[in-house]
């Protein structure tokens, strides 16, 4: 469903991806794991098409996007939901009209079907009793749920999540993850999840790839990544400051300025 090919991609002078392989089953949930600013959301906006590769191809749902005009290029994006960090809502309109806007502003529904459209995904997530409250007016778990539900409204093929867990209480990830796996059983779509959250990864993914220096370190089962032999995995999950991640002359040279970047990219 989703195949990442030897994609090389700089930012600001640093090479962020650098060979990147990568490739995402129908139905499958893949956890992107690695440091902040290693190229995590570079590597979602390469699959929703908001970055091109400088070489390599990406290819999503059968088709290449680099052959993909600005039409076809936004019909890709409806077959994918796109969980933001932050929820990325609205403040001004409250929740169902911030879940109906991809359906307003992109598809010719009559304002019942919107309305029953909107409705489903609120219920998916939890939020039917809070429809016509600000983003201002719900707590932070809240919010991501609500962004969730937008992500779902087009009925994609693809969800991917930047940082889904992000600031929340314990019982609100808990809440996201299992959102996370009932989509995966319920509606078998195909899900690239970045987190830096060790219990949200090996409790949702059905895969985990460790990216480091632009590529793919390591990749396996959650099973098979606690148990990898490599000391960069074993860094990584267990928050060791020293090993083989600490010793990226690029990272820590350029994360700085390449986080930069990735903020500066976000729609």
């Amino acid at each position: 469903m989703i195949r990442i090919e030897q994609v090389h991609k700089t930012l600001s002078g640093r090479r962020i991806l650098d060979g990147l392989d990568l490739e995402v089953g129908t139905g499958e949930t893949l956890v992107i794991l690695g440091r902040s600013g290693i190229g995590k959301s570079v590597t979602l906006r390469h699959i929703v098409g908001l970055m091109k590769p400088d070489s390599g191809r990406v290819t999503v749902l059968d088709r290449d996007l680099a052959g993909l005009d600005p039409g076809a290029l936004l019909q890709h994006r409806r077959k994918i939901g796109y969980l933001f960090q932050d929820g990325a809502l609205l403040n001004w309109m409250n929740l169902a009209e911030n879940v109906a806007l991809p359906l307003t502003e992109h598809e010719s529904l009559s304002r019942r079907e919107v309305s029953e459209r909107v409705e489903e995904c609120l219920a998916m997530v939890e939020l039917e009793n809070h429809m016509e409250k600000l983003p201002s007016e719900i707590s932070g778990g809240m919010r991501k749920r609500a962004g969730l539900a937008r992500a779902l409204v087009n009925r994609p093929q693809i969800v991917l999540y930047d940082e889904p867990t992000s600031g929340l209480d314990p019982i609100s990830s808990s809440l996201i993850n299992r959102l996370v796996n009932d989509l995966r059983a319920r509606l078998g779509v195909a899900q690239v999840v970045v987190t830096h959250d060790m219990g949200s990864a090996f409790e949702i993914g059905d895969r985990c790839a460790l990216l480091h220096n632009g590529r793919i370190r390591a990749v396996g089962t959650p099973e098979e990544i606690q148990s990898s032999p490599d000391p960069a995995v074993q860094q990584f999950i267990h928050g060791h400051i020293n090993g083989p991640l600490s010793h990226d002359v690029r990272y820590h040279s350029s994360e700085a300025r390449e986080t930069e970047s990735e903020k500066g990219d976000q729609p």
